[in-house]
């Protein structure tokens, strides 16, 4: 066995590509301990199995209970004692995250090290990947066989990882080096071992080299092609190609209302409430609550597409330098939205509630905003780091770039107002850029327009901005509105032209607040951010001043003589109803009677079969062979070699009932021991009758194999006859027959060895 516990550390070293091409996604050196402690674990369950001969059903539940005794130390700290003692939670845990940890780090933002469960994916795969591999090195002699679990391990590590990984074309030629290094020493082993065998005749070790030669030939390119291909998939410097962009995290965000919906309320009815208090907010910085980019006809919404918003920790992301660093207290405001300033890089809430809105908090990389499913309310607080720049002075404005930048999509806008169309290339009144484009809408709202945010009666402002409200306000005499309807219509002209622009909700102060920033209901703003290329986003604040309001004083009407009779009164004013555009794919939605589609479940139900699969590969390998060598000797070329193989297969199926033939005796030897354990089972005559066929003076025909090999399946069914299922599957699932057979001392060979 000493050779044993060599080849399994030379495919410890093996696996260890894997495990560095995971690391990424959790980031620092603690995205290693998972990886590196399952294959070490792995494989040292794979050698003692392996050392001791113990059968593989128990080498299965010798997996189990290491995933469970050791999975909670590894990967889910939090829910042990003292670290490493197991509790009930941890085991439930473990049990419901060998299937669900796979979605889990395909589902949150990188790194994942701040979650408690994806951690048990990298566990996993090394740990089955470990005991697979060493339980091929133990149990078997071939060189190749104990190559295939590492470069799929790798394969499954980059699937399972990021974009860009700063090792990447090391991993390729690490895997490739030691692949090569592992076929050069196993064939020096079995070089010296041909020199030193002088019972071997000329003809099988002409017959033996010639095989190696072509396995090593073979292996080498194996080893070759896996080290290019490697470090072609996961070159550092191009964007990979990985799961998570293709699998959409569980989250509905049709459950949540538009954010403009809430201007209203913030604006007057909370106009002097505090919702949150800042401390450390930069000068001329905006607190951005939500950013809009979907209009249907009745509300400009946040993107819709489940695939953009990924779970995060508390690091957000590593590509940002900051320079704020900024402490919020959430006063009288509830929703999902956390209000954020910059590009956040860390967001870690604090209080009573801290594990819980960690538990549910999703970003969106585009479009910068955070949401937590749990919805921010009064007494949370939280830490934001973040890169902070400042907006524009007019002089700046004017020096930006002047193009979009093309890599920005437009808006997704439907039942647009046809008076915007028609308004757009009005207001930009002929400009040739469309920065300048942008200024002039600007402008020209800014100028023409009255603000109200319709808490008088006279002039009243209505709320929204529906496809109805937009048209209204536009064909006006006078035009009156709010940051909402500006805002949204500034956006569509924008996009109506070619040009990407966005909606923005958030807060920001006349003046400077100072340390400590109590931000007031009453500073609310609604504005426009287009992208430009290399510049990215820039702000417009296309809503008029607040002071600017329309002229409500009506001039009243000289006194006329009053008639003798008085005229019936006039009926009352009756205010038209306004229309309701319908929510079409509500409606849609509503009526949808085809099949929905649950892809939680779909994805849950494959993780479920690919685990089963994964458990239950190394039972399909030994049934693969097994059949594979069934099918060499019952299919081979001469009628002596089927009848030999016959004869073997009873041999074999001996061998995995526990029967220890010697490679020494003859066959009539072996059939009389055989024959003494089964009495009722014809073995001897049936290997006379081989012996007679083979060693005959004329060559046997085709039938006469096909009858041997009728009368071995016979056998072989009687040999297990009786046998408890337990017995039977053990016999199918054991290795015994797999093995080179004991060759008596004193004796040479009496065969070539078989099935090696």
């Amino acid at each position: 066995m000493r050779a044993a516990g060599f080849r399994c550390l030379g495919v410890w070293l093996l696996l260890i590509p894997s495990v560095v091409a995971l690391q990424p996604a959790f980031g620092g050196w603690t995205g290693f301990l998972p990886g590196l402690a399952g294959i070490t674990l792995g494989v040292l369950v794979g050698y003692l199995t392996g050392r001791f001969r113990i059968s593989l059903l128990f080498t299965v539940l010798a997996t189990l209970a290491t995933h469970l005794l050791f999975g909670g130390a590894v990967a889910l700290p939090r829910t042990t004692i003292a670290g490493f003692v197991p509790t009930l939670d941890t085991i439930q845990r473990l049990v419901l995250l060998s299937v669900q940890s796979w979605r889990d780090l395909l589902t949150v933002a990188t790194p994942a090290d701040d979650f408690t469960g994806p951690a048990v994916a990298p566990w996993l795969l090394g740990l089955v990947a470990g005991v697979v591999t060493a339980t091929l090195a133990t149990r078997t002699r071939a060189v190749f066989w104990p190559l295939l679990p590492p470069p799929l391990t790798l394969a499954a590590g980059i699937a399972l990882g990021v974009h860009t990984a700063p090792t990447a074309s090391w991993l390729g030629t690490a895997l490739g080096v030691g692949m090569l290094a592992w076929v050069w020493l196993h064939q020096s082993a079995a070089q010296r071992a041909d020199n030193a065998d002088i019972l071997v005749n000329h003809r099988a070790e002409t017959s033996q080299t010639l095989r190696r030669a072509v396995a090593a030939v073979a292996l080498l390119g194996v080893g070759t092609c896996a080290a290019i291909t490697a470090t072609g998939i996961t070159g550092a410097d191009a964007r990979r190609d990985v799961l998570r962009d293709h699998i959409a995290p569980p989250l509905n965000l049709r459950n949540y209302p538009s954010p403009l919906m809430s201007y209203r309320r913030y604006e007057v009815e909370q106009k002097d409430t505090t919702l949150f208090t800042v401390t450390g907010m930069p000068q001329g910085a905006r607190l951005r609550l939500a950013v809009m980019d979907t209009y249907d006809g009745n509300v400009f919404n946040v993107s819709q597409e489940a695939n953009h918003y990924l779970r995060t920790g508390r690091s957000i992301t590593q590509d940002v330098r900051t320079n704020a660093d900024l402490q919020v207290s959430v006063g009288d405001y509830n929703g999902v939205w956390v209000p954020l300033a910059g590009s956040p890089r860390w967001l870690e809430f604090t209080g009573e509630r801290a594990d819980l809105m960690a538990d549910g908090t999703y970003f969106n990389q585009s479009a910068q905003q955070v949401l937590a499913t749990a919805e921010t309310g009064p007494g949370d607080t939280y830490r934001l780091e973040s890169s902070v720049t400042a907006e524009p002075t007019e002089e700046q404005r004017a020096e930006l770039g002047a193009t979009t930048s093309g890599e920005v999509p437009l808006a997704k806008l439907e039942q647009v107002p046809e008076i915007m169309s028609s308004l757009a290339v009005e207001y930009s009144g002929g400009k040739s850029t469309a920065f300048e484009q942008m200024v002039a809408i600007e402008t020209k709202l800014r100028t023409d327009g009255y603000y109200s945010d319709g808490s008088k009666d006279s002039n009243r402002s209505r709320p929204g901005h529906t496809t109805e409200r937009l048209s209204t306000m536009f064909q006006s005499p006078i035009l009156v509105g709010d940051d909402e309807q500006y805002a949204t219509a500034m956006a569509i002209m924008a996009n109506q032209l070619g040009i990407p622009a966005r909606v923005v909700l958030g807060f920001y102060p006349e003046e400077n607040p100072g340390d400590v920033w109590e931000v007031k209901g009453t500073q609310a703003h609604v504005w426009v951010e287009a992208n430009f290329a290399g510049v990215g986003w820039v702000s417009f604040n296309p809503t008029p001043d607040r002071d600017k309001q329309p002229n409500t004083e009506v001039p009243r009407p000289k006194p006329k003589p009053k008639p003798q009779i008085d005229p019936p009164p006039n009926p009352p004013e009756k205010i038209p109803e306004e229309p309701v555009i319908p929510d079409r794919e509500a409606d849609d939605r509503d009526g949808d009677n085809g099949w929905n589609i649950n892809w939680a479940l779909v994805l849950a139900v494959f993780g479920v079969l690919g685990g089963l699969g994964v458990i239950s590969s190394p039972f399909l390998v030994v049934l693969g062979l097994k059949a594979r060598r069934t099918g060499r000797r019952r299919n081979a070329l001469k009628v002596q070699d089927r009848l030999v193989g016959a004869w073997d297969e009873i041999v074999d199926r001996a061998r995995d009932l526990g029967f220890q033939p010697a490679r020494s005796r003859t066959r009539h030897e072996t059939a009389a021991e055989l024959q003494r354990i089964h009495p009722g089972v014809p073995i001897a005559p049936t290997a006379a009758r081989i012996d007679v066929a083979v060693f005959g003076p004329t060559p046997p025909e085709a039938p006469v194999a096909e009858q041997a090999w009728r009368v071995t399946d016979d056998i072989r069914q009687e040999l297990v006859k009786g046998l408890p299922w337990r017995r039977r599957a053990l016999a199918a699932l054991s290795l015994r027959s797999l093995r080179r057979a004991k060759v008596e001392p004193g004796t040479g060979p009496e065969e070539e060895n078989r099935d090696e």
